[in-house]
């Protein structure tokens, strides 16, 4: 038997090949690109219209295509007995796009991978021969196809055996006025949304007859990571599963010492997500060319998801501690569907607001939508360098107050991507997971980007390799640099930490929603060698290189570490902070501490002072001793961010030794999870439904302007607002309208946010039935629907040996997943394994 998604089996039991599925929302996106010009930035940039009249033929795209004469449809109404005409084309979109791992798409045309073959049943108004007739398929691409350039693709058809490193057309059967054919693409074809013609050529007593026929359906090409001879191949099947067929995943937040898991929803297969990652491309005008080329694919998008250069990007990104009523915080998103739904349906104008997170969540999307390995990576005490010093510097007055606006930051946590592909543009061991990041931070030749740098290349320290690599090294390895400002301005070098940027860099696990720990790709083990040299040689390239900032010598005979009693404390409970100290030396050593506490965002950067406080101690040698500063709940609360944390600095002076020691400590408050109860189960597909949520205010104050957000695979659900204030320690409950488009077994998301609290989050997964029971005859009607098209696709007068997938020694087998028993599981809504 066939396997079958459920978007296919539904419209497969409709009776219809081409009846269309329920969808979440209807876009023009293949409308908006089709009125983007190929030049209309590089325009703007040259000038005025008469500056380039010496520079190139002007034309434009629509007269461009009007004049390509390889395009045009071509049919002799006097000669229609005699020529090749063709009736229509079946692309066969169940077979096709099961062979390539294709069948989750939205859209209702055929979508495969490059570097594998597919088959096409042509019908014409005549009987085929081949001996006196010539087939030609013909594959187009771009605003300006044209066949020098590679995106006019004709592909003759042939009886012979076909190539895999090449495009071809093979002859598969021939049946009552038809012709079944196997088209072989390269696997570094363009990649994006082709037009087909085919056209015939036959011979006839007044010479040679032609016939051009367009088919009306487009074709989409993706990246194959399947395919050896591409260049986002990768080998491990489970990884594959993971990184580009996954729907839903894990984005790690939190801070170094605690963290946690938040899903989000990445929806790659509906329309809304390939159709934007196509528009993008097609906004920043990539050329054709550069569409097979996956490093210029990821770089570009990685622009494109932010909207800092005005060039049309998605999401706009904002730090503030409140928001505009009109607008979405970033900590209320759940997924990416939603966001990329609203760019769609408001004319392509970008979303308010984004994250880090949901920068990372939206480029994830987007890049395992056009086929490409993709995951988010979080790291902790993460760098901003601002200077290309790949050091990361933090000033104070000779009071031991920070001075905030000359230091430089350090994010409690920053997601950013890696995406899987060779890297032929550089020497041999640099492919694999590329590093790239779409939160605007830093321009990169001019543009609000990011990477792609080659993770192996960070590790080394060799970050004069494009791209970024630099910046991406300075935010997992970069030492922290502490100067003290004098009373004249001039500033002295005073101390050092070398081992706490880029901690616990996480990644969801593959299969499983563990965390991945990937802090050994990026850098060797804190303090050995190997690590110190990669520094030593990244700091070759720095902008300060010759400051010789290693070369100071540092006394460290008290050890110093900092302690924070308990690590889960609750929103709106007291904080202590308490710093140890313990002399190695046989003398006596007088230490001055100094702690200041700060509410501080996400990203390091402060919002309002807290609480101070100094202290003088004695230690006497071999001796230990604590100070611990207390900030009580109203200390904090008054001050508090929805998504922020409370930031303490530590500062320690051995008045004998000149010893400094410096450092940060986070306090995230513990958030209340969310109760989410689905009201019937199981549900049926396309039918409405309940979801009852639940949520305690754990704080002592109101909250204001609270709202419920849902979201999932699949899945439509309403946005709730609650009306009014949310008293101290209220129990509120909130009921969300939800829709699941296709059967099986769903997840879905919610979220709560308001002005003081953000970030709450909970689940349910939803069993989905494709009937009521009442339906139950009509499923066993279905099943004789299926058992009919099946025995028309196996006789099909011998053309066909079978509706099974074609066979392709160049792509890697696909394996058998589920069975009969799995399948009547998602049918009739029983769970089936996660």
């Amino acid at each position: 038997m066939v396997r079958r998604s459920p978007r296919v089996r539904a419209r497969v039991a409709s009776g219809s090949d081409t009846a269309e599925s329920p969808k979440r929302r209807r876009l023009g996106a293949t409308a908006a690109r089709s009125v983007l010009s190929t030049r209309t930035r590089r325009d703007a940039k040259l000038g005025h219209e008469e500056n380039l009249v010496g520079r190139r033929v002007e034309m434009a795209d629509e007269a461009f295509l009007e004049n390509a004469s390889v395009l045009k449809q071509i049919a002799e109404e006097s000669k229609e007995a005699t020529q090749l005409g063709v009736v229509s084309v079946n692309t066969h979109l169940e077979e096709n796009r099961s062979a390539h791992w294709c069948e989750e798409y939205e859209t209702e045309k055929l979508v495969v991978r490059r570097g594998q073959a597919f088959e096409l049943t042509i019908t014409f108004a005549r009987n085929y021969d081949p001996e006196a007739d010539t087939i030609i398929l013909q594959f187009v691409t771009g605003k300006r196809p044209q066949e020098s350039k590679g995106t006019v693709r004709r592909l003759e058809v042939h009886k012979e055996q076909y190539h895999i490193d090449r495009w071809c057309a093979q002859l598969l059967n021939i049946g009552d006025k038809t012709a079944n054919v196997r088209v072989m693409t390269r696997a570094d074809a363009i990649v994006g949304q082709y037009s087909l013609y085919v056209e015939t050529v036959a011979q006839d007593a007044d010479g040679v007859l032609h016939h051009r026929y367009k088919h009306d359906d487009d074709i989409y090409l993706l990246f194959n990571p399947w395919a050896p001879e591409d260049d986002v191949y990768i080998e491990d099947e489970a990884e594959r599963e993971e990184y580009v067929l996954n729907e839903t995943g894990s984005i790690w937040v939190g801070n170094w010492r605690r963290y946690g898991p938040l899903n989000w929803n990445y929806a790659q297969f509906e329309d809304v997500s390939l159709e934007t990652a196509l528009y993008l491309l097609d906004k920043a005008e990539l050329g054709s060319s550069a569409r097979s080329n996956p490093c210029q694919v990821i770089r570009v998008l990685s622009a494109m998801v932010n909207c800092n250069d005005e060039d049309g990007g998605v999401l706009e990104g904002r730090w503030t501690k409140t928001y505009p009523s009109s607008s979405t915080p970033p900590t209320a998103w759940t997924g990416s569907g939603e966001i990329l739904g609203n760019f769609a349906d408001n004319d392509y104008k970008a979303v308010k607001y984004g994250q880090c997170w949901v920068f990372a969540g939206l480029c994830t999307t987007l890049a395992r939508a056009l086929g490409i390995p993709t995951r988010p990576v979080t790291c902790f005490e993460s760098a901003h360098d601002t200077d290309a010093s790949m050091t990361v510097d933090f000033h104070y007055d000779e009071d031991d107050q920070p001075v905030d606006y000359l230091n430089d930051s350090v994010w409690n946590f920053h997601v950013w991507n890696e995406s899987w592909f060779r890297r032929p543009d550089l020497p041999s061991g640099y492919g694999g997971w590329q590093a790239y990041d779409a939160t605007p931070q830093e321009v990169s030749e001019g543009v609000m980007r990011c990477g792609p740098a080659p993770v192996n290349a960070v590790k080394k320290g060799d970050v004069y390799l494009p791209h970024d690599t630099s910046f991406l090294f300075a935010e997992v390895n970069g030492d922290k640099v502490y100067w003290v400002v004098h009373k004249d301005g001039t500033m002295t070098a005073d101390g050092m930490s070398k081992h706490c940027i880029g901690q616990n860099i996480s990644t969801k696990a593959v299969g499983s929603d563990e965390r991945l720990d990937l802090t050994h790709n990026y850098k060797h083990t804190e303090g050995t060698e190997e690590e110190r040299l990669s520094v030593f040689h990244a700091n070759k390239f720095s902008s300060r290189r010759d400051q010789n900032i290693y070369d100071k010598k540092m006394e460290d005979d008290v050890k110093f570490k900092v302690v924070s009693g308990d690590d889960a404390v609750g929103v709106g409970e007291d904080v202590a902070v308490t710093l140890q100290m313990t002399n190695t030396s046989d003398g006596a050593r007088t230490v001055a501490v100094a702690m200041c506490a700060k509410m501080a965002f996400y990203t390091g950067i402060t919002v309002q002072d807290v609480k101070s406080e100094k202290f003088a101690v004695s230690l006497e040698p071999k001796a230990e001793e604590k100070v611990t500063m207390l900030i009580g709940k109203d200390d904090y609360l008054d001050n508090l961010v929805a998504d922020g944390a409370l930031k303490t600095f530590i500062k320690a002076s051995v008045a004998d030794t000149k010893q400094l020691f410096v450092e940060f400590d986070i306090t995230d408050f513990v958030k209340p999870s969310l109760g989410v109860e689905v009201l019937a189960d199981p549900v049926v597909m396309n039918e409405d439904f309940e979801v009852k949520v639940t949520f305690t205010n754990p704080l002592p104050i109101a909250l204001k302007n609270g709202h419920f957000h849902a979201e999932g695979s699949a899945i439509h659900a309403s946005m709730q607002r609650h009306r009014g204030q949310i008293a101290a320690n209220k129990e509120v409950t909130a009921k969300i309208w939800v829709k699941a488009l296709r059967y099986g077994r769903r997840k879905l998301l919610v979220n709560f946010y308001s002005e003081q609290l953000s970030g709450i989050q909970g689940h349910a997964f939803i069993n989905v039935k494709k009937y009521a029971p009442r339906e139950k005859e009509e499923e066993h009607e279905e099943e004789e629907v299926d058992e009919k098209v099946q025995a028309i696709n196996s006789t099909n007068n011998g053309e066909l040996d079978a509706v099974a997938p074609p066979v392709n020694s160049a792509v890697e087998g696909k394996p058998e997943s589920g069975g009969a028993a799995d399948e009547e599981a998602m049918e009739t809504g029983a769970p089936v394994g996660e």
